[in-house]
């Protein structure tokens, strides 16, 4: 095919200086040998001394920067695909843990009474809870169905009801808004995710769902994968700062949680939140260093590595800086300091 011959010319020519540069390494290494040793012997000497594997891995760098500069289209392709791959596979796994480990501080636990059946679920308040936990507790309801469940129009709730908003459709702002103008004590955000099917048929257990959307704006759900609803742990709830502090709180729960509720309020049973506990950072952050740290730190190094120009590079400047920053963020998780490993 064209460009074999230039791939070809070009790699012997990456060998050739691979060559030449083993070499010159050699006359700046005289200056330690005994007096009287003849030049071929220390070059001999010298190209001895390299380990098998340190030349390979030389030469396969020296042939994969000279494909890459052969083909410079092909590779980006394949740097694109690495990206692709990893941005599908790595990164909700990442994702995944640190949001548990955010959640470690700043989630709660709802404790719910299902017309008699107790259960506990986790939170994660919005940025701009007033911290009270009382503001999340009482009956929970509906905002409603179809495409009213995103509470991105009016709607009407009892009066100190919590409504049960699905994400999506609309910015948290705007749920907010309408949110309060009904006159809800709070909301319970759950992450929906987008999908293409009817309403009738969304958020029943063993469905196979698609994406349903490509791009996403402000608010839409991030939760889920191609082809099924994976979990991918909670998401922070914030606004843009030009928006304002919504005048009420507000908490996320997960897709499976969500889903729970949602069929049972639509099988007309009666969902109320009885209490809301904090977690307690200290236990929850050893078991985290202990368990998830090593995971995590496996997978974004993982990443950076797929961030590499050329793929047999692994001195490429974007994978020295990114290790730099995980082991910064590691060492940060380690002393359990939240500011350090937010900033890294």
């Amino acid at each position: 095919r064209s460009g074999s011959l230039l791939t070809s010319v070009t790699v012997l020519l990456a060998a050739a200086s691979l060559s030449l540069a083993l070499l010159s390494e050699g006359e700046g290494s005289r200056a330690w040998l005994p007096s009287g040793e003849s030049h071929v012997g220390s070059q001999r000497q010298l190209l001895a001394s390299r380990s098998r594997r340190s030349l390979l891995k030389e030469s396969a760098l020296v042939g994969g920067a000279a494909l890459w500069a052969a083909e410079p289209e092909e590779a980006m392709a394949f740097r694109s695909d690495r990206i692709f791959n990893a941005k599908a596979t790595v990164v909700p796994r990442i994702r995944s843990r640190y949001q548990k480990l955010e959640g470690l501080r700043d989630d709660v636990k709802l404790i719910l009474d299902l017309e008699g059946e107790r259960r506990t679920i986790q939170a994660r308040p919005a940025t701009w809870f007033s911290g009270l936990e009382s503001s999340l507790d009482g009956p929970v309801i509906m905002a409603g169905i179809g495409e009213q469940s995103y509470g991105c129009n009016p709607f009407t709730v009892p009066k100190g009801a919590v409504v049960l908003i699905a994400r999506g459709r609309c910015d948290f702002a705007k749920k907010m808004y309408f949110a309060n103008e009904a006159g809800a004590k709070s909301v319970i955000l759950y992450d929906a995710k987008m999908s293409k099917l009817p309403f009738e048929q969304q958020n029943v257990s063993g469905l196979i769902r698609s994406k349903g959307v490509t791009t996403r704006a402000a608010g839409d759900a991030l939760t889920g994968s191609a082809t099924s609803p994976v979990e991918r742990g909670l998401t922070l709830m914030s606004t843009e700062k030009e928006e304002g502090k919504p005048e009420i709180d507000a908490a996320m729960i997960n897709l499976v949680n969500g889903t729970s509720l949602v069929e049972a309020l639509t099988k007309g049973k009666t969902v109320k939140v009885l209490d809301v506990q904090r977690n307690k950072f200290e236990e929850g952050i050893d078991k985290f260093i202990k368990k998830d740290l090593p995971k995590l730190s496996k997978d974004m190094e993982g990443y950076s590595l797929v961030q590499r120009i050329a793929k047999d590079d692994l001195f490429d400047p974007r994978v020295k800086l990114l290790e730099k920053d995980r082991i910064a963020f590691e060492e940060a998780v380690k002393k359990k300091d939240q500011a350090e490993y937010k900033r890294t």
